[in-house]
């Protein structure tokens, strides 16, 4: 493994994620004391995220026939500026609500950009047979930025004027690119095989430009997805994680108010637990059992995610409920990451990017459900049976990847693992 090229990159991901997770926390607070709206704030904040449903699948293309290096340094050169003109217009006196979510939006295309970019740039830097502590490493730095960011931004908005504080964020992704800019080119090969084409083929051998070829382009992720029985079986695990992951804190915190009836602070350790777990299973398990077939392991991470929701449902103090949503995330993070791993290297890499973009559209509308449904459970029976239900669907599952033959292979063959 290029170690210090991966370190590289994970630390500008890390910088990156950390200017993301502060302004999301700054961005709502800032907003309210300079317009004193909070319509103006949910405007501005779906603004930031309209670009992944409205250009995941064209990125997802220019991902898989630009080279992605390339492609991250832009994203983050492109949020850096927007994010500095962002500030100068919250500067004004009587900011424009219209300018406001114009440039929300234009940085949300760049944050676009940059997670599929960099979900199919990773394979790219390492060895299959390390994707999986490489994974790892990412997500423990996106734990880190998880637990430091709405911190830092509280400390910020508290000690700086409010739009400069937002500054930070500009700052972290021109830092990003600077890391980014020296890590090793990787261009993009063609797929190879039926049905794993990259761009359509002419008998003259040149790419087809016509309305038709574009959109089979555009929709070959969704294509392979809807062939691949391997990724249809993982993309249920993807579906569960994130159900789960937008209702966790729902349930979590109506549950510790409503049932276990803690106090402010105590609900905010509570849901700090989740950073805990993460960063413990991805610093210290994951380089265990990176060798092991990945379909079981996958189906044991979900399986433990189901029964940490089943013990948070029968939770009866904050011990109890501290140790269930630890473990809820470190189940969680191991999932993530077995999935990521197992899709980077199942998937040709001159699909990875348009079927990271197809699925992140997928995963996005369910999480959407998985919250809205957590809502209706919550107010119909309460937190205990949603917690309960969380954790039966997720057993459910659980069994195609503890079943399925084909996902008994380790990610990377003995003779890999051994070099």
């Amino acid at each position: 493994m290029r170690t210090a090229q991966l370190r590289r990159f994970v630390a500008a991901r890390t910088l990156s994620l950390l200017g993301d997770r502060a302004a999301e926390a700054a961005l709502p607070i800032v907003l309210l004391l300079v317009t004193d709206d909070p319509l103006v704030a949910g405007l501005v904040t779906a603004a930031n995220i309209l670009p992944t449903l409205l250009l995941s699948l064209p990125v997802g293309h220019l991902a898989d026939t630009r080279e992605r290096r390339r492609l991250m340094v832009a994203a983050d050169v492109w949020r850096a500026v927007w994010g500095l003109a962002l500030v100068w217009a919250l500067a004004a006196p009587e900011p424009s609500v219209a300018l406001l979510v114009g440039l929300t939006f234009l940085m949300g295309c760049g944050d676009v950009l940059f997670s599929v970019s960099a979900h199919a740039y990773l394979p790219a830097l390492v060895p299959s047979a390390r994707i999986m502590r490489a994974n790892a490493a990412v997500e423990a730095g996106d734990a880190a930025a998880t637990l430091a960011g709405p911190a830092l931004a509280g400390f910020l908005v508290a000690r700086l004027p409010h739009p400069v504080a937002l500054a930070v964020n500009a700052g972290s992704f021109a830092a990003s690119a600077a890391l980014l800019a020296r890590l090793p080119a990787a261009p993009v090969r063609p797929a190879a095989g039926p049905g794993l084409e990259g761009p359509t083929e002419t008998r003259a051998g040149h790419a087809e430009t016509t309305p038709a070829g574009r959109r089979r382009d555009v929709f070959a992720g969704f294509r392979l997805l809807a062939t691949e029985r391997l990724q249809r079986v993982l993309q249920l695990a993807y579906l569960y994680l994130h159900v789960s992951a937008g209702a966790a804190v729902l349930v979590v915190v109506a549950l510790s108010v409503q049932a276990l009836h803690l106090g402010p602070a105590r609900v905010g350790l509570v849901l700090s637990a989740a950073g805990v777990g993460g960063l413990l299973v991805t610093l210290v398990v994951v380089r265990f059992v990176e060798h092991l077939p990945w379909g079981p392991l996958l189906g044991v991470a979900l399986g433990g995610l189901a029964a940490s929701f089943l013990w948070l449902s029968v939770a009866r103090g904050f011990a109890d409920a501290f140790c269930a949503v630890l473990c809820v995330d470190a189940c969680s993070a191991f999932a993530f990451v077995t999935a990521g791993s197992a899709r980077q290297v199942l998937t040709p890499a001159a699909l990875l990017g348009r079927l990271t973009a197809a699925t992140g559209l997928v995963n996005a509308a369910v999480r959407a459900a998985g919250v809205l449904g957590c809502g209706a459970v919550l107010a119909w029976l309460g937190p205990r049976p949603a917690a309960v239900a969380l954790g039966a669907v997720g057993l459910a599952c659980a069994v195609p990847l503890l079943l399925a033959r084909s996902a008994r292979d380790p990610l990377a063959p003995r003779r890999e693992r051994a070099t």
